[in-house]
């Protein structure tokens, strides 16, 4: 074929030709930008998920203002049933209180060393406590421990008969020595 034979080939088939010719350049721009095709359909797929997200957080966030002030009341509430460790004679004073309301008699209260990694956040300040008193009594110094106005946690509990309380006393006496932890904060 010549240059002439093609030039009068698209002079007798204009329309034609140019429609093969945009056929041809529109196939290679699809070819070209298939790519791209899958690329932006993985960004949509992403803002999509953003999206979701972002209506979903608007409208679970209707009583945001209230459940804030709830739980922030509700932390006021935690930290003060916490101790702090260097206020000895307060902590004291809360053993010594509970002495008095349940009757029994407090023979020993020690606080014992803060462990090393208690510099930051919350901890539990040891103490060992002996009390003397009747079951019943004993219990319920244990009880008003253990539901207090502090958070408590006991560690070792050992139960004893008192030295010279006898068989033929009239209330069974019993020494109890209690390791516990109270929460607080350095």
């Amino acid at each position: 074929m010549t240059s002439a034979d093609v030039f009068s080939f698209l002079k007798k088939h204009p329309v034609g030709v140019a429609c093969g010719l945009l056929s041809v350049i529109f196939a290679a721009l699809i070819y070209f930008r298939s790519s791209i095709i899958d690329e932006k359909q993985s960004e949509y797929d992403s803002k999509a998920a953003e999206a979701a997200k972002i209506i979903s957080n608007v409208s679970l966030s209707k009583n945001l203002r209230e459940q804030v002030d709830e739980i922030q009341v509700q932390t006021k509430d935690l930290e003060s049933r916490l101790i702090r460790a260097g206020q000895l004679a307060i902590n004291l004073q809360y053993f010594y209180k509970l002495e008095a309301e349940t009757e029994v008699k407090l023979l020993d209260v020690r606080p014992n060393a803060l462990p090393r990694n208690s510099a930051t956040g919350y901890s539990g300040v040891p103490y060992n406590v002996t009390v003397q008193g009747p079951y019943k009594q004993v219990m319920v110094f244990l009880n008003r421990l253990e539901h207090g106005r502090h958070f408590c946690r006991f560690t070792n509990v050992v139960f004893g008969k008192a030295s010279g309380g006898g068989d033929s006393s009239p209330q069974n006496i019993m020494t109890v020595t209690i390791n516990l932890e109270l929460l607080g904060v350095p």
